[in-house]
């Protein structure tokens, strides 16, 4: 979906495959099969292509996300992060993601039946 993205704006750019390919650490080949959809579109690679031709990652997404469109300023802001702070952003992230999912499955789970308290006295 957003290697025909990326190539626009490469060839806007006037830069060749090879050019960025080297200033992001991958192949030509690797950078043509992301242009042409024949492979994974990771983050990383999304933040690091779009850095490399000057622009900001978040500006790159479609307005038509939805909900998603919160995340182009999270987006942005990851792409400032040290790589090596990202595998613990991931974790942090992860986990965030679960107590949201728990707690949302908690909610929605039907309230448990409950006994009619007993009288006493009679």
């Amino acid at each position: 979906m957003h290697g025909p993205i990326l190539r626009h704006l490469r060839e806007t750019k006037g830069r060749s495959q090879a050019d960025v390919a080297r200033s992001v650490g991958m192949s030509a080949a690797q950078l043509a099969r992301l242009e042409r959809n024949q492979r994974g579109l990771y983050l990383d690679d999304f933040v690091r292509i779009t850095e490399a031709l000057g622009e900001k990652p978040g500006n790159l997404l479609p307005n038509d996300l939805g909900d998603l469109a919160r995340f182009k300023p999270v987006i942005d802001r990851l792409a400032a992060v040290r790589p090596a702070l990202l595998p613990r952003i991931i974790a942090i992230v992860e986990e965030a993601v679960r107590l949201a999912e728990a707690t949302s499955d908690a909610a929605d789970a039907p309230a448990a039946p409950t006994r009619p308290a007993r009288r006493r006295g009679r």
